[in-house]
């Protein structure tokens, strides 16, 4: 292909729909609204929820994977809309707060790490309440 083709359709989209109804506005709009959810989906696997990529062919587990992606959309838009920070900024600072195990011979425990001032502001904007220090013994 010569460079003038690419510059020409640079940025250009192709887009098929099996509905007629709707005008190709609305296709657009859809398609872009569902790159937002399907990075937001993607975020929430990057977290510890340890998350593998499925493949949906039936049409309840289709509409299962768009709820989850849209509930992870909303979790990101609150979260934004409380602390008044970008998702990456808040995700980047509670990164900062984690637990480690400890052993001994007899006993495990998992103890949190000092928390910084920024993450607990967070916490606080959030309404999620302080991990104790100690979090479990075994």
């Amino acid at each position: 292909m010569s460079g003038g083709f690419r510059e020409k359709h640079d940025g250009k989209w192709v887009l098929e729909t099996n509905d007629n109804t709707i005008s190709l506005e609305d296709a657009a709009c859809g398609y872009k609204g569902l790159m937002v959810i399907e990075r937001c989906f993607r975020s929430l696997k990057r977290t510890q929820i340890k998350m593998c990529p499925i493949y949906h062919w039936l049409p309840r587990r289709i509409e299962t994977h768009v709820k989850i992606c849209v509930l992870a959309l909303l979790i990101e838009r609150v979260a934004e809309l409380a602390c008044g920070k970008h998702w990456d900024r808040i995700c980047h600072a509670l990164e900062r707060l984690q637990i480690t195990k400890f052993q001994t011979p007899n006993r495990s425990f998992y103890k949190r790490n000092e928390i910084e001032l920024d993450v607990n502001k967070l916490l606080n904007k959030l309404k999620i309440s302080t991990p104790k220090s100690i979090l479990a013994v075994e």
